[in-house]
């Protein structure tokens, strides 16, 4: 199995080790955080400080995940991303056997396709994305970089979600739309341009 280290150790990385874990393909080494609390998962990951993980380990070529979650715009964990980019990690895309990818889409590095997800036709989506679980994300979408899709979310065809955006659980965007760059779409709602 591939190693790999996952950068954040909230909530958010639970549902990270859960989804790796299925795919059966890596192995975690630990979580890098900047508290060493404890990871609550079905089996103890031992959890070290960001501050020791610098200053000890080589960087260069370890596959890293970010597993901070995203509650508004993307730009914490693009300064996350980029950061441990320069030091020459690797960022594998994860996805969870539970989902269904398009063999006609493109996931881009440091995405995380999570548990239910759909991904249909001729679909981009970026680098250091999170495809929460149960969105769906329809035929002929283009989204950026460092976009979180939560969790039960529907974007229709033809849509174009750019860099850094939210879209809450539930919402619903309408095909054909293009949501600008920063914005974070609440949730339940519906969106047509």
């Amino acid at each position: 199995m591939i190693k790999i280290i996952l950068i954040g150790a909230g909530g958010h990385s639970r549902s990270c080790v859960d989804v790796i874990k299925s795919q059966k393909k890596f192995k975690i080494s630990f979580l890098v955080d900047k508290t060493n609390e404890t990871n609550e998962t079905n089996e103890k990951i031992k959890t070290i400080l960001e501050s020791d993980f610098l200053t000890t380990d080589k960087l260069n070529k370890k596959n890293l995940l970010i597993s901070v979650g995203q509650l508004n715009n993307g730009k914490l964990r693009k300064k996350i991303f980029a950061f441990y980019k320069n030091k020459g990690c690797n960022f594998p895309t994860i996805k969870s056997k539970f989902s269904y990818i398009s063999s006609s889409s493109i996931i881009d590095e440091g995405t995380i396709i999570m548990h239910k997800a759909f991904i249909n036709s001729n679909t981009n989506i970026g680098r250091n994305c999170i495809i929460n679980t149960g969105a769906i994300i329809e035929h002929d979408v283009i989204i950026g970089n460092n976009v979180h899709i939560a969790p039960g979310a529907i974007v229709l065809g033809g849509c174009i979600i750019k860099d850094n955006v939210f879209i809450g659980s539930g919402t619903v965007v309408k095909q054909n739309t293009t949501i600008g760059k920063n914005l974070i779409l609440p949730s339940g709602e519906y969106f047509k341009k």
